[in-house]
């Protein structure tokens, strides 16, 4: 394995532990504290988080509303470490959650979560990825999601249909979007043209990439446009030319696990569509 091969196993590990851990506090600090725990205390911020903290993470998501569905999506992991293994809040909220993969206490979990959050400031950097980093970013990531996810299955909160489903896309024009998954949440639509840069031009290319959670395999990945493209697997590649001019340039992912039923209509798991203009040649 090559190590730019390496950073981006690492990278895809380390934003699914991230996105687990966000969802574990979106599952307990809002029953607690109330959907605002993490704006100022003025209205109504849960205090135990420090200012500091909560101010960063809504001055983030505000800074790029198109990409966070939630505000706990802006928060980095070391945000989320600090959140889950602070004093008063990790034993009531998210011991038994961690506890799996940490019997030991918050003691061992700081040790490895920062482990992890070192691995990820390095590959952020432009580190060196080595086969030891590489290792720990997929070992100690599957061991956090597999406690959390136990957790959730103990508290009756696993998903229903465990398949595979898209957690982030991103595109050749700049565009970086984090899919989050809830209740009610089966499909995801993404405006390009509101939420990013959409516009698109007669020559250019387009290259989408999406990314399904790293805890699958055995799936596939199929892609199609409403002017008649048609894709297998990611990265999308797709020339723009005159017939894809308009006010909509729809992008359709889908993404099928090997089993024999599906969570979607039309035999599909997970879907993210994506809406772009095209403009006219000048």
């Amino acid at each position: 394995m090559t190590e730019a091969e390496r950073k981006e196993v690492a990278r895809r590990f380390l934003d699914s532990a991230e996105s687990w851990l966000r969802r574990l506090i979106e599952s307990k600090l809002p029953n607690r504290f109330g959907p605002n725990y993490l704006g100022p205390d003025e209205a109504g911020g849960c205090k135990v988080i420090s200012k500091d903290i909560r101010r960063q993470i809504t001055t983030r998501f505000e800074s790029d509303r198109g990409r966070f569905a939630r505000v706990i999506d802006a928060a980095d992991l070391g945000h989320v470490i600090t959140i889950v293994l602070h004093p008063e809040l990790h034993q009531r909220n998210f011991r038994d959650a961690l506890k799996a993969a940490y019997p030991d206490g918050p003691a061992e979990a700081r040790t490895f979560l920062n482990r992890l959050e070192e691995i990820r400031n390095k590959l952020a950097h432009g580190g060196t990825c080595s086969d030891r980093d590489h290792e720990r970013a997929v070992c100690y990531s599957n061991d956090l999601i597999d406690s959390i996810k136990q957790h959730f299955r103990e508290q009756n909160m696993e998903r229903q249909f465990n398949v595979p489903t898209f957690t982030r896309v991103v595109d050749n024009r700049g565009n970086d979007f984090h899919l989050a998954h809830g209740p009610g949440q089966n499909m995801h639509f993404v405006d390009v043209r509101q939420q990013g840069n959409g516009d698109l031009y007669v020559g250019d290319e387009l290259i989408v990439e999406a990314e399904v959670d790293p805890n699958f395999s055995g799936y596939s990945v199929d892609w199609m446009t409403f002017n008649g493209d048609v894709g297998q697997n990611s990265p999308v590649r797709l020339s723009i030319n005159m017939k894809h001019v308009g006010l909509e340039l729809i992008v359709r992912l889908n993404v099928r696990s090997s089993e024999p039923w599906h969570r979607l209509h039309g035999g599909i798991d997970d879907m993210v569509e994506l809406r772009y203009r095209v403009l006219p040649p000048s």
